[in-house]
């Protein structure tokens, strides 16, 4: 019965997280007079509670650092997230995620990361209880049209 019992809880959050990029890339319209050349790419923090406000997705242009510290690009609000958590950069035309020496490690698609990971279209990052998701397709808020 448990064993049941937690996997529906996984589907209904795989369930509640494709929703929830759905709507975040209607959001987004292509603004007259954007570069197109480059890859757009963003990361979107989920919300940690169901009816929560949604935080903004923050663009990926060179370098975004993950943390619980102000001085981050996108601070996430978490007892179990370093100060310094991990980053999000850009290398050419590929994104990479690195763990900056985080206390409680930062799991990629569920792999715990040990070095720097190269990023795909879409991607599930975990630091902490907080859970971000990095995205870039034709798709992306930035090309949508």
């Amino acid at each position: 019965m448990g064993r049941l019992l937690w996997w529906l809880v996984q589907i209904g959050f795989l369930g509640l997280l494709f929703r929830f990029l759905r709507e975040v890339i209607q959001c987004f319209r292509l603004q007259p007079g954007q570069n197109l050349q480059e890859p757009a790419a963003y990361v979107v923090p989920l919300p940690p509670l169901a009816g929560a406000k949604p935080l903004p997705a923050v663009l990926v242009a060179d370098e975004v650092r993950l943390g619980r510290d102000p001085g981050n690009d996108l601070v996430l609000d978490d007892p179990f997230v370093s100060a310094e958590h991990a980053r999000v950069y850009r290398q050419g035309e590929e994104f990479w995620l690195e763990d900056l020496g985080s206390t409680n490690s930062t799991y990629l698609n569920g792999e715990l990361v040990s070095g720097p990971q190269k990023l795909t279209e879409v991607a599930v990052i975990s630091v902490g209880n907080a859970v971000v998701v990095f995205h870039t397709s034709p798709n992306s808020p930035e090309r949508k049209g």
